[in-house]
């Protein structure tokens, strides 16, 4: 019966520290830095209510409060706007007032991915629901969640989001094993397991888990089986899924979007790029700039090499 109930629900997780972008953290929430003009958060919650969400738990630290400040209606702004007939800005605040379906739940410790998805989904009865992860910025045509939430009516399992990465960054991930390696190249594909962030001579597969999951509630009791090893280790999800895969299956989904790593500042400055580029009122400023750039670098445009080989793989692939 379980498998028959649609995926409303879903988690981001987002209470970690931001280490990577301190100084500025130590007062700003990460998912608050902006892609343009709108906090990271917001587009993580927008591909969520795209995709038919209805409930969105958001995990955060205590000391992450200002985030749901972001989604709360500010009255006075409101009516400031109102009365200087500036109802295109209007309009797009307003569209931030999302308190009625995101709910907060603390994470008092930072104990990883595991331990942070427990906490959101003991909020739920048995049923599936989504993960999407607060550093995974995803640019596509149709939402991600909503392509996988598609997958997951065919398969009735859990699924992961993959996409095809080069070798020398495996180690960065969690990498899926296929169960069987003819279908491993397929857009969806049932695994054997998954290895955290293993050596490149070691990975499995190229197929790295990237910030999108499903799962059915069933998970729940694997994860409140795993505890840290060491005090203050981090509890991985990919390590409940041993045991989790002798009852149920996972699927691989190589999602179709370009992801970027917002718990970096490269991904950060990658996704600001390629979004002003996208923009209307500044698309052209940005182009114009990046030109400039090139011609003071290199005298023969011939000589730009562009390195986009995690998603490179995926085009070939589908022009064959």
């Amino acid at each position: 019966m379980k498998n028959e109930q649609k995926i409303k629900k879903l988690i981001i997780p987002a209470a970690g520290w931001g280490t990577r972008f301190l100084p500025m953290t130590k007062i700003i929430p990460k998912e608050l830095v902006p892609i343009l003009n709108r906090p990271s958060i917001d587009l993580l919650v927008d591909e969520a209510i795209a995709s038919g969400i209805e409930e969105i738990i958001l995990v955060i630290s205590t000391r992450k409060q200002e985030i749901m400040k972001y989604f709360e209606p500010n009255i006075p702004l409101e009516k400031e706007l109102k009365s200087k007939n500036k109802w295109e800005l209007l309009k797009h605040v307003k569209k931030t007032n999302r308190e009625a379906v995101i709910r907060v739940v603390y994470q008092y410790e930072q104990l990883g991915l595991g331990h942070a998805i427990l906490t959101g989904a003991r909020f739920f009865k048995d049923e599936p629901f989504a993960v999407i992860l607060g550093d995974d910025l995803i640019k596509s045509d149709v939402p991600v969640i909503k392509q996988m939430i598609d997958e997951y009516q065919k398969v009735k399992s859990s699924i992961v989001g993959v996409q095809t990465v080069p070798y020398e960054k495996l180690n960065k991930y969690g990498i899926v094993k296929p169960k069987n390696e003819k279908e491993k190249e397929n857009t969806i594909f049932e695994i054997a397991g998954a290895i955290e962030k293993p050596s490149a001579n070691k990975a499995p597969s190229r197929k790295a888990i990237l910030g999108r999951y499903i799962f059915n509630y069933s998970i729940v009791k694997y994860l409140e089986k795993l505890e840290p090893k060491e005090e203050g280790e981090e509890i991985n999800l990919v390590d409940c899924f041993a045991d989790y895969l002798k009852e149920e299956k996972i699927y691989a989904y190589e999602f179709d979007g370009t992801r970027y790593d917002l718990g970096s500042i490269e991904g950060f400055a990658l996704a600001t790029i390629d979004y002003g580029i996208e923009n209307k009122e500044i698309s052209n400023a940005i182009k114009q700039h990046i030109l400039k750039i090139a011609a003071s670098i290199y005298q023969d445009t011939s000589e730009l090499n562009f390195d986009n080989s995690e998603n490179n793989d995926k085009k070939r692939k589908n022009k064959k």
